[in-house]
């Protein structure tokens, strides 16, 4: 098991991605999950100096992409950089998830992380049924191709589909080439016990987003709010001993994005659970425990704005991560390499 960061943490920091493999090894990480904010070029030139830089600082690599839905926002970016790199956009969406694969294998990573929305999808009204169809054809076609080049694809729990939502995607795409990112605090959108849902992903487990939330109380119900690994309330001694039995090589790929107000959960609002699936009572109940003896809200603060302020306080919550995680992982953790 290797302990990381990924780049999403230092979204505000302005650093490229030799930058943020700099900052990596000088916290004493041993590889970055890649999202798309630090890059500017899918250029075979400028990818193969990222993956010559993290090879000389011993670093592991691997590669998220957005969206794989066209429509989706997330998936702008990957779209933009494959096109400036000479890739054929007018192409299926499979095809689009297939050269974000050639990509992730010309960095050195062996998978493509991908998501499918975000947390305001359901609340957007999207059809969640016809979303899931539509990754299951997008996928099994992708997966093909991963298969043939000894790539995997890992979607993660993106606050979007809930975790048996996935489980069924997984099965139906029925391919050796797909598994899972643990998102391991954004499990909790699903308002379920955490550790209960990081089991159904762990035997499908290929890697991680490191982090945790507080739960809250609002006016409106519960929100997730966030903090440092050490300061959230859901159990990741447990859910990394759970991933560890099944996958004793994962990475825990620290993401930090203090800079958003808590995200809400409005369950008391009477509609909620007309677009978002009513979770077991064990489950809400375990919510309920967190945030029952803790004051309300007055009321919802804003995000911060991008730049310095929020990267002062999302570098300070990414080094005290950091030490925690060591301290706390140390026995499972492999040496340096």
């Amino acid at each position: 098991m290797k302990l990381g960061v990924d780049s999403y943490s230092t979204r505000n920091s302005g650093l490229d991605p030799a930058g943020v493999l700099e900052l990596a090894a000088d916290l004493g990480l041993q590889g970055v999950l890649f999202e798309l904010s630090p890059f500017s070029s899918f250029h075979d030139a400028d990818l193969e100096a990222i993956r010559g830089a993290a090879q000389r600082l011993g670093l592991y690599v691997e590669l998220g992409m957005g969206s794989i839905f066209p429509w989706h926002p997330m998936a702008a970016k990957g779209r933009e950089l494959l096109a400036k790199a000479g890739y054929n956009v007018n192409v299926s969406d499979a095809q689009i998830v297939i050269d974000h694969l050639e990509v992730a294998k010309k960095l050195g990573s062996p998978w493509l992380r991908c998501v499918g929305g975000n947390l305001f999808t359901r609340d957007e009204g999207h059809d969640m049924t016809a979303m899931a169809d539509a990754a299951v054809l997008i996928l099994r076609e992708a997966c093909k191709a991963a298969e043939a080049m000894g790539m995997k694809i890992a979607m993660e729990n993106h606050a979007d589909f809930t975790v048996r939502e996935l489980a069924s995607i997984l099965a139906r795409v029925n391919s050796p080439a797909f598994g899972f990112t643990v998102d391991c605090a954004n499990l909790a959108f699903d308002l379920d016990d955490p550790l209960r849902l990081a089991r159904i992903m762990a035997p499908y487990a290929l890697t991680t987003h490191f982090k945790n939330y507080r739960v809250v109380r609002t006016a409106t119900g519960l929100a997730l709010e966030n903090c440092d690994l050490a300061c959230g309330e859901i159990d990741l001694a447990a859910i990394v001993q759970a991933l560890a039995r099944l996958n004793p090589q994962i990475h825990l790929n620290i993401e930090i994005h203090s800079q958003f107000a808590p995200f809400k959960l409005d369950i008391l609002e009477q509609t909620y659970f007309e677009r978002h699936p009513a979770p077991p009572g064990d489950g809400l109940a375990w919510y309920l425990r967190q945030s029952w003896t803790k004051p309300m809200l007055a009321e919802h603060p804003a995000n911060l704005a991008d730049g310095p302020q929020s990267w002062a306080l999302e570098l300070e919550h990414l080094k005290a991560s950091v030490r925690w995680a060591q301290e706390t992982f140390r026995p499972l953790l492999s040496p340096w390499s």
